[in-house]
């Protein structure tokens, strides 16, 4: 959240601000609240700080509502800015008075979730960008390369054999079919996009998951990293293991994630304790689960549940690389096979006229 960002945005008057400008913004008053400064006089530091930019209406609604109610998260509420889950964490760790480990917490767990954001976004437009790269590559050899081949072939006055001319003609029709699928797979995948973006989305990466594995994967690994980094802040915050998953449900989006979150909790009701419970909903992989068994033994399920969340960013992250690694080539050795096809139905009947002339 910088000044230049600030600039650079048309207005503050947004649905939420984004993952990183609300990292920047939990780390500035995490540090505040450290530096022993009082809250009002922070606020209004940032105020001064951000005065002429976008984010200026924000922070001064934030600013007014600290002075006059002293409550971080009744000011974060009335700035519309702030997702309610911000809003409800900010209101944890005053009731617990441990405001200022909350905004730290909520700072990693702001910047994890930029770096999924990037990861996501780089491992759909690297293998979009290859496929407009093949469609515009095909195209041009289709229309203009093979109609100037053709034309020259004619004005030298050859008789071209007919099965010279049906390679050709197979090289056209060739090129033209790989269009078509080329432009399918973009209108396809510009559909999922939209998609993605409205409340079909996990609809959408559910049956992504059926026909590609490594998107179920990686949405398994997404659901369980969110939760563990929640239920790290919540526990950090102070709050009771028991009353913090109805709250981690409530900021979950995955529907499959937020039924595991009722059932445990529903065995949890019955007895069952939160290792055990976890374990039969199937949030986390087997050995992840010995992990909390420990913790929970040994009092530090904040901390085990802190590192799950960087393993599963870290998993997550491999599992993306790895997959782009797999596209790449494959889209390559795609491309060049196409290429050298119609190439091809363009240099024999050269060579075929050249023969018959000699």
């Amino acid at each position: 959240m910088t000044t230049q960002q600030g600039t650079d945005r048309g207005t503050a008057n947004q649905c939420c601000l984004s993952a990183s400008e609300l990292c920047i913004f939990c780390k500035q008053v995490a540090l505040i609240l450290h530096s022993g400064v009082p809250m009002h006089d922070g606020i209004d530091a940032l105020c001064t700080n951000y005065k002429g930019t976008a984010y200026e209406p924000a922070l001064t609604q934030v600013n007014s509502a600290v002075k006059e109610h002293g409550m971080l998260h009744t000011a974060l509420e009335s700035a519309q800015v702030f997702p309610p889950y911000m809003v409800q964490m900010a209101k944890i760790g005053e009731q617990t008075g441990k405001l200022d480990e909350v905004m730290a917490s909520l700072s990693r767990y702001y910047a994890r979730e930029q770096k999924i954001k990037r990861s996501i976004k780089n491992a759909v437009i690297y293998p979009a960008c290859l496929v407009i790269m093949m469609a515009v590559v095909i195209l041009v050899l289709v229309v203009r390369v093979l109609p100037i081949f053709e034309q020259v072939y004619w004005s030298l006055g050859a008789d071209v054999p007919g099965s010279t001319s049906t390679l050709m003609a197979f090289g056209v029709n060739a090129g033209m079919a790989v269009l078509i699928i080329a432009g399918i797979a973009i209108l396809i995948g510009l559909g999922i996009a939209l998609l993605l973006r409205t409340s079909k989305r996990f609809v959408i990466l559910g049956w992504l998951g059926k026909v590609i594995r490594p998107v179920s994967r990686l949405n398994a690994c997404l659901t369980a990293g969110r939760f563990a980094s929640n239920m790290s802040m919540m526990l950090a915050g102070g709050f009771p293991l028991e009353e913090s998953l109805p709250l981690i449900e409530d900021v979950m989006a995955d529907p499959k994630g937020r039924n595991k979150i009722r059932t445990c909790k529903s065995l949890m009701e019955q007895g069952t304790p939160f290792p055990e419970a976890i374990a039969q909903v199937g949030m986390f992989e087997p050995l992840h689960n010995k992990m909390i068994h420990i913790g929970h033994m040994t009092g530090q399920t904040e901390k085990v549940m802190a590192d799950l969340a960087d393993i599963y960013q870290d998993q997550m992250d491999n599992d993306i690389s790895r997959l782009i690694v797999m596209i790449e080539p494959t889209m390559v050795v795609l491309l060049s096979v196409i290429i050298g096809a119609i190439l091809l139905s363009v240099m024999l009947p050269m060579i075929s006229i050249m023969s018959s002339i000699m």
